[in-house]
């Protein structure tokens, strides 16, 4: 009988972990458009910067730097495992790397739906944080 509990118990926690990681999969690689749409923030070397990625692809980005106050507005992408690409308008911020081609680029992480973006050079380039609410 003891046998029986034991192994009960023991097949029930591995079909725990099979599911959990299972859901941590499923979350993690989520890069959809409704998952990544948001808003996001950045403070970084005496930087701030507020970035809007909308559904449609489109975004609107603020850059607080030096006293002054800077808007953007173009297009984004993503492609492969998490990697995000902006168009030629997007404001270069401290720390950040472009592509040859001009464009500013990273990396999507996706920790249960904690969504922060980090631009090249990933992993230590400028992370934009999503907002929870708003």
């Amino acid at each position: 009988m003891k046998k029986q509990i034991k192994g009960l118990v023991i097949g029930g926690t591995l079909l725990l972990v099979c599911f959990l990681g299972a859901l941590f999969y499923l979350e993690a690689s989520n890069f959809g458009d409704d998952a990544v749409s948001g808003t996001y923030t950045l403070r970084h070397t005496g930087e701030q910067s507020t970035l809007v990625l909308r559904p449609d692809h489109s975004f609107h980005q603020e850059l607080k730097t030096a006293g002054t106050d800077i808007h953007a507005e173009g297009n984004w992408r993503v492609s492969g495992e998490g990697h995000i690409a902006f168009s030629k308008e997007f404001l270069k911020v401290s720390g950040e790397e472009f592509s040859p081609a001009g464009q500013a680029y990273g990396q999507i992480e996706n920790r249960f739906g904690l969504l922060s973006i980090t631009l090249a050079p990933n992993p230590d380039g400028p992370t934009f944080h999503k907002k929870l609410f708003g």
